[in-house]
């Protein structure tokens, strides 16, 4: 139980002190960052969906200036924005499901057609509701507990980023009468395989494909936004600056500084339009204080935080596959990309649960999330440095050389 925290150090109720590499991505500042403190605690008038604020344009700005840097301007229109990161994925979804009625209507393009949905396997957009149905690393779980996923068979999951695999999905959909009504997509994986990247020429095919079948496109930046390459947004990631930006595209995690709940869902124009005005609501968003706290988060942003995520990155893979070659098969993948990274153990360790190496890491002072089949992930703080980096890859090499292994867990 943390009784305190401040950065990426944690004590608690027991005296014990962490450094945190966990937090699902939420902590790009650390722990109780003194600008977003100091936002959260100026008063404010009613937080409620229906009160304009100043804070509103604030927010407005501080997004523009920053989604589409790299290309000029940002190409989205409008920013909704709710609490979790799920609630946006939520709203997203039900913007993809007007326009599959504006598709499959009588009379229109795809009359009559069933509705389907594309991801890729491994995908985590979420657990609430459609958010949920889109999330192919919580299918499995979701099918065995849940009714409603007993005769369910709308979700199209192909191998991860095969270009080919995606046309013969869009192909097999016209032949069968079918509307694939959204292709969903993380830029980089965060539950299924953490720290993989979309390739730009996957995300290339799948935009032609959906403007052609009158699809949308989303790109589900909750747990990548601004950790991944210092970025907010995929259209400024190296080789996507000058592909076609998606239709809708969330954001939440690291924006919201850990410290108070916000989401954001950006629109294109077409995908603005498509929105119809009852559809979807909740009382507590775009409230002046969320807003507040993710204008002083962008503010924290600059060119050198900017570049020691993608140092720091670069050099958590360049120690991790050294570790790996070191340790003769005990890790048996390394990737990430920026701050999001990870290393997938072999079949004799535990990652999670009692006698696992994730509880003999925290036990010894390092806080991190499993992820993935069977490996560790790690979201550190932005402003982490290369003896933070060291000391973490050198407990992890503790515990694969002293930490318990599946026979040892199982006889406990």
């Amino acid at each position: 139980v943390a009784l305190a925290a401040r950065g990426p150090w944690v004590v608690t109720l027991k005296g014990a002190v962490l450094y945190d590499a966990g937090g699902y991505g939420m902590l790009g500042f650390g722990h109780t960052p003194a600008a977003v403190l100091d936002a959260m605690a100026r008063p404010q008038v009613m937080a409620n969906v229906m009160t304009p604020s100043l804070a509103q344009r604030r927010f407005d700005r501080a997004l523009r200036a920053e989604i589409g840097h790299s290309r000029g301007s940002c190409p989205f229109v409008r920013f909704m924005c709710l609490n979790s990161g799920s609630e946006a994925v939520g709203l997203a979804a039900r913007i993809v499901d007007t326009n599959a009625k504006l598709h499959t209507d009588p009379g229109a393009r795809h009359a009559g057609a069933t509705i389907k949905r594309l991801v890729v396997k491994g995908s985590f957009h979420g657990r609430t509701d459609r958010p949920g149905l889109y999330s192919d690393s919580s299918r499995k779980t979701y099918t065995k507990y849940l009714a409603s996923y007993r005769d369910e068979d709308s979700v199209i999951a192909i191998a991860p980023y095969d270009v080919a695999a995606l046309q013969r999905a869009f192909d097999e959909a016209t032949r069968n009468h079918w509307f694939i009504e959204a292709v969903f997509l993380e830029p980089v994986m965060g539950e299924g395989d953490p720290g993989r990247a979309l390739p730009a020429e996957f995300y290339a095919a799948a935009r032609v494909l959906t403007r052609t079948h009158g699809s949308l496109l989303l790109v589900d930046s909750i747990q990548a936004g601004l950790r991944a390459h210092g970025v907010l947004s995929v259209v400024d990631y190296p080789g996507f600056e000058q592909l076609d930006p998606p239709d809708l595209e969330t954001y939440s995690k690291a924006l919201n500084a850990a410290q108070y709940p916000l989401s954001v869902l950006a629109v294109n124009e077409h995908a603005a339009q498509v929105y119809r005005k009852g559809t979807y609501g909740n009382t507590m968003t775009t409230n002046p204080r969320a807003l507040d706290v993710a204008c002083a988060t962008l503010a924290l942003f600059t060119p050198q935080v900017r570049d020691n995520i993608r140092l720091r990155g670069a050099q958590a893979i360049a120690k991790l596959e050294a570790l790996q070659s070191e340790l003769g098969g005990l890790i048996t993948k390394v990737q990430g990309t920026g701050l999001l990274f990870s290393c997938e153990l072999a079949s004799q360790f535990k990652c999670y649960g009692a006698g696992s190496t994730e509880e003999w890491l925290r036990h010894r002072g390092v806080n991190v999330i499993h992820g993935g089949e069977n490996s560790l992930r790690f979201t550190p703080h932005f402003a982490m440095d290369e003896d933070e980096l060291d000391l973490l890859v050198g407990l992890i090499a503790r515990a694969l050389k002293e930490g318990p292994r599946q026979v040892q867990a199982e006889a406990a």
